[in-house]
Formats: structure tokens, sequence, C-alpha cells
């Protein structure tokens, strides 16, 4: 009997730290959503490969995703938030003044989308973490940005982590 292949060690590894998988994927969803931090960690394209070997070792799709919508959901609140809190001080943060076209853009979409510009804003790629700050500035009523946030983090982690597990399934 010939020893395991590389496939076969990934997965074993895989399997004896399953337990990690969910803390991991909410990290990486919400650094995804924090400004600056996004460019560091692309857990997007990570998500894909995450979600195959999860579904290799045998781990549940749907605790995945949870973990990584509710980490890219608290990220959004928590931009949301201090963007609210801070207005236009936010357009002195470096990425504004380096990108100056960005608010106004950012604007004049909540001005004509409101709700359905931050749920497409999640899968927008480097401007998802601005959404939530410019909705912030912009003043989107919390009762709003709040579900339209969840929505937009439950399809984003589920996407991008289901085509990984579903990805299992053309391997079998």
């Amino acid at each position: 009997m010939s020893a395991p292949g590389f496939k076969d060690r990934i997965i074993a590894l895989t399997q004896e730290h399953i337990g990690f998988a969910e803390p991991i994927v909410f990290a990486m969803g919400f650094a995804e959503g924090v400004p600056v931090l996004s460019l560091l960690v692309p857990s997007t394209p990570m998500f894909l490969g995450i979600g195959t070997l999860h579904a290799a070792a045998g781990g549940q799709f749907w605790s995945l995703c949870l973990a990584a919508a509710v980490g890219a959901w608290a990220s959004d609140i928590a931009v949301y938030l201090i963007a609210r809190r801070y207005k236009l001080g936010v357009l002195k943060w470096r990425i504004f003044k380096r990108n100056p076209d960005w608010w106004p853009q950012g604007h004049a979409l909540f001005q004509r989308w409101g709700i359905l510009a931050v749920v497409a804003g999640k899968f927008l790629g480097v401007l998802r973490p601005f959404i939530p700050a410019a909705a912030g500035v912009a003043g989107m009523p919390l009762w709003q940005f709040l579900p339209a946030s969840l929505i937009a983090s439950i399809a984003w982690a589920g996407l991008f982590l289901g085509a990984g597990h579903g990805a299992m399934w053309l391997m079998d």
C-alpha cells in the first residue's frame, strides 16, 4: 500500500483541525469589511479553497457560512457606526484622500439605489469595505442598513464558500 498523496494529507490535516474553520472564516469575513485591512486579507478567493477543504473534510456548510457572514456583518456595522459618528471626518482618511472621487460616487450610489447599494456593494471587490462607510456618512438609517448588510453578508459568504463546497461534488 502506498503512502497517502498530498491531497489525502491536506484533507486529513483539515479534519484534525476542523474546529478552527469557523473562527478563521469569521476573522477573514470581518477583515474583508475593514478599509485597508481588506487589502491584506483576500478572503473572497480564499473562501473558495476553504470551502472545498471544509467539504472534503466532512464539515457542515451552514455553520461555516454563518461564521463568515457574521464576521462580515460585524465589520460592516462597525465601519458604518464609525462613519456615521465621524461623518465628514471619514473623508480625511488617507484612502479617501488618495481617491477623492470615491465619496461622490458612493453618495450618488446611495441617493439612487439606497438599500440595494449596500447589497450589491458587498460584491464590488476593493470597494466592499467602503460601502458601509459611505452609508454611514450619507446618513442611511440604521434600520435600513442592518438588514441590507445582513442579507449581503449571507449572500457573499454563501456564494464563495458554497462554490468551494460545490466544487467537492465535481471532484468526487
